[in-house]
């Protein structure tokens, strides 16, 4: 009988502290949510702006974005009106020219497949470093299916001097050949 009371005791302490600590966790989620929404004035919006305009002069990002003919109307323009518009400069690498969209030859048509994604992404950097090397601090290889929040990667890239070899990436190994891929 005690032994069945004192279950009973524990049950009922574990029940209220569980009340309790939820309870507390709502409350404080509840001031959070003051917080944050007494923030979203004008002002704060007008100085977040500010302070992206100033990092998107301050770290010069070109951004490359591997397509082929196929998906420029699938994917590319898609990346051409969005966040491609937040980059310094916006360059397409292709197996073809496409002037709309600033779209440049980097390989041959019959090299732009898949399988040749390394050649494809190999010349267009090679492209993008002899025509904008010395004007750019920093570049980005996505494909046409990524999206990227530049203001994200602007602040993350703040912190690094761009004069500094640095490559951020997954390291792979395949067939003894060590290599970094996108992160």
């Amino acid at each position: 009988m005690v032994k069945f009371k004192s279950r009973q005791l524990y049950l009922v302490t574990g029940f209220i502290t569980g009340f309790v600590c939820a309870f507390m966790l709502i409350l404080n989620i509840d001031d959070v949510h003051i917080d944050i929404s007494s923030r979203s004035d004008y002002a704060s919006s007008a100085a977040a702006h500010r302070i992206q305009r100033d990092l998107a002069a301050d770290i010069r990002v070109l951004c490359m974005v591997l397509t082929c003919p196929e998906n420029l109307e699938l994917n590319a323009q898609h990346v051409h009106a969005t966040w491609g518009q937040r980059c310094n400069k916006l360059i397409f690498a292709s197996s073809e020219n496409y002037e709309p969209l600033g779209v440049v030859k980097v390989v041959e048509p019959d090299a732009g497949s898949y399988k040749d994604l390394w050649n494809k992404t190999r010349e267009g950097f090679r492209y993008v470093w002899q025509e904008y090397g010395d004007q750019y601090d920093w570049f980005v290889k996505a494909d046409d299916d990524t999206y990227i929040i530049m203001e994200n990667m602007r602040r993350m890239l703040s912190v690094y001097d761009p004069a500094m070899p640095l490559y951020f990436g997954y390291q792979m190994k395949r067939y003894n050949v060590v290599f970094v891929i996108d992160a």
